[in-house]
């Protein structure tokens, strides 16, 4: 597969960095509260492509998702879903992949995406180097050795979306403990001072004096 080509459509602030390579392509964006935002890719060969997306912060973490061919035609569609992983079936051209956040009308969404190729290139085609029918010792060990670090890549990645959405629903757990505690702490002291006024009116005397 060619380095991937990601272009934004709409311009919502990207707040981590893309990464592109010949195995595929990683976007962590945030898309705004009534926004839509699409990246297009122009495929070079008529290959299975992988796509996967997850919600890692903000709202109910859903978001709706749809692929559009270079005709026009729907090839995926996901309304307000917390992730996917699914396949899709590709030609030449460019194809458009876009999130919605319109049904939200205050809360923001961070958005993992990522693309690659169903069967990533062996060293010898990224190179553009036609190796023999049968294939050295050498290049043997080198193709392991890439699958080997391709697959640690892929671990590392998914490592650091999870502690990422786990980093999310722990600070958002922490601002609700907080809020409830602030609000916990406002009943006790309206409550301690209500006791303190009625109690008082138990030792007034009420009693009129008369003077003589």
């Amino acid at each position: 597969m060619d380095s991937v080509s990601m272009i934004v459509l709409y311009s919502v602030p990207v707040i981590a960095a893309m990464m592109s390579s010949a195995h595929g392509a990683t976007l962590t964006f945030e898309l705004a509260d009534r926004e839509e935002m699409c990246f297009s890719e122009n495929i070079t060969k008529p290959i299975k492509h992988n796509v996967e997306y997850k919600v890692v912060r903000g709202g109910n973490l859903d978001v709706d998702m749809k692929v559009l061919s270079p005709n026009g035609k729907m090839m995926y569609m996901g309304q307000k879903k917390k992730w996917d992983k699914f396949r899709i079936e590709t030609s030449r051209g460019q194809f458009n992949f876009c999130f919605s956040n319109e049904f939200s009308t205050i809360s923001h969404k961070v958005i993992y995406f990522h693309l690659s190729p169903d069967y990533p290139e062996t060293l010898s085609a990224k190179i553009g180097v036609k190796h023999q029918a049968v294939p050295t010792l050498t290049e043997v060990l080198c193709e392991n050795i890439n699958r080997k670090i391709e697959s640690v890549v892929n671990l590392q990645r998914d490592y650091r979306l999870k502690e990422a959405i786990g980093r999310g629903n722990a600070e958002q757990l922490g601002v609700g403990v907080l809020w409830w505690s602030i609000f916990q702490t406002g009943i006790i002291l309206v409550t301690g001072m209500g006791q303190v006024v009625i109690l008082k009116t138990f030792f007034t005397d009420r009693t009129p004096t008369r003077k003589p």
